[in-house]
């Protein structure tokens, strides 16, 4: 592995070919494998025998070996590879798929589970070192953006793909369909992908070693923090709210729930219009002024439903149009923190890109999480922390903004 104090970049060779929307359909295969099979969550509890309180466990053991996976893909990729490590993960995601179709009991569909986010893990991980790989820093800001804009599509396909695989075949099928998915993707992957990291260390040393000294460098950056802490902060605003607002939106405010989907479509909106925007605005304002206008949009948005809901009550109008204001400024920010994060040093591109992946799948496991603490259906409650979690982020960037700036100009 290179030193992590090595700061000296290596030549990188052209682009591949359609990179960009290989990449895209490598991380929507992702969500499709975590989410798909959601509308059919009640019929697996029926046809497996598991009560009720069982059945979040099957997305929470997904994410568990997400985030976690990562942390081995990334620092393992800046050693070998990424091509090796993302087709193997990819190979991993199938045998999870099969093995969830093909599991007759709830132990052995959340072992199946915990196989699947452990294979999707490796996309995460090196995918975003293949993009900070094969662009430089402004042409990777503007990668990420428009592949996000294309994602922000993924979750709103995801339940109406799994809902139309459980009216017409079986909860099984869905699972069948996502591992032959993953088979076109490994094909692709070995047909169009080469290898992007552009060199190999002279003296690599010990693996677990060199594994300790690369997040111990991250850990020690003041920059990367202020990105991959910013970025859990926004997954956890995010994923909270996503948490709270059925029981607010259908159950307190007693909208449908064709309505409600429809609504939540909407704020995708928001975050597909906010990365769009960031990858047109990049070359003219800077990483950093998209940030602070993405955190100024997030801030302004959740903290105005928080005092809107306090002073005048809950109306429906305004939490979405608030939302999509949010979302919006994540669009805007949330792109620009990947890229910088990951490439804060050349020499630990796989290892950022896995660190960074952790800090915003826990986040939203943290978001999901602190709803379990207030009462169900509060509008109050949603927007406190909502606005909390924008509070929280605008703290970490705006504090530690210089540092991130001088270690992007060092960069340059």
């Amino acid at each position: 592995m290179l030193d992590p104090e090595s700061q000296v970049p290596l030549p990188k060779a052209p682009p591949p070919a359609g990179l960009v929307l290989l990449l895209t359909g490598l991380f929507a295969n992702g969500i499709l494998a975590g989410t798909m099979y959601l509308p059919s969550l009640p019929t697996v509890g029926d046809d497996l025998g598991a009560a009720d309180q069982i059945l979040p466990l099957t997305l929470t053991v997904f994410f568990a070996t997400y985030a976690g996976g990562q942390l081995i893909y990334g620092p393992l990729s800046d050693r070998y590879g990424r091509r090796p490590l993302l087709i193997g993960g990819q190979v991993i995601l199938v045998l999870g798929s099969l093995a969830c179709a093909l599991s007759g009991s709830m132990t052995a569909f959340l072992w199946s589970r915990a196989l699947q986010g452990l294979g999707a893990a490796s996309a995460m991980a090196t995918g975003r070192a293949i993009v900070n790989d094969a662009y430089d820093r402004k042409q990777a800001a503007r990668a990420t953006s428009l592949i996000s804009a294309a994602l922000a599509i993924a979750p709103v396909i995801a339940p109406v793909l799994g809902g139309l695989i459980e009216h017409y075949l079986t909860w099984r099928s869905g699972f069948w369909i996502s591992g032959g998915i993953t088979v076109v993707v490994i094909l692709l992957l070995i047909l169009l992908l080469p290898e992007t990291l552009s060199g190999r260390p002279a003296g690599p040393g010990p693996l677990l070693r060199g594994i300790a000294a690369a997040y111990g460098y991250l850990l020690r950056s003041r920059a990367f923090l202020a990105f991959g802490l910013l970025n859990l902060a926004i997954f956890a605003g995010l994923h909270g709210f996503n948490a709270a607002a059925p029981s607010v939106l259908i159950d307190t405010l007693h909208i449908g729930v064709v309505h409600y989907g429809l609504l939540m479509a909407i704020g995708s909106g928001g975050y597909l219009a906010g990365s769009l925007l960031s990858s047109w605005l990049g070359r003219r304002i800077g990483l950093l002024r998209l940030i602070d206008l993405g955190v100024l949009c997030m801030v302004l948005s959740a903290v105005g439903l928080a005092a809107y809901t306090a002073i005048a009550g809950p109306d429906v109008a305004v939490i979405i149009a608030l939302r999509v204001l949010w979302a919006t400024g994540m669009g805007l920010a949330q792109p620009n923190t990947v890229v910088a994060a990951v490439g804060i040093n050349p020499a630990t591109l796989g290892a950022g890109a896995a660190l960074s992946g952790f800090l915003q799948t826990a986040g939203g496991g943290m978001g999901s999480a602190v709803n379990a603490l207030f009462p169900a259906g509060d509008p109050l409650f949603l927007a406190l922390t909502f606005g909390g979690t924008a509070v929280l982020g605008a703290i970490i960037w705006w504090s530690n903004r210089a540092a991130a700036g001088q270690a992007l100009s060092e960069r340059e």
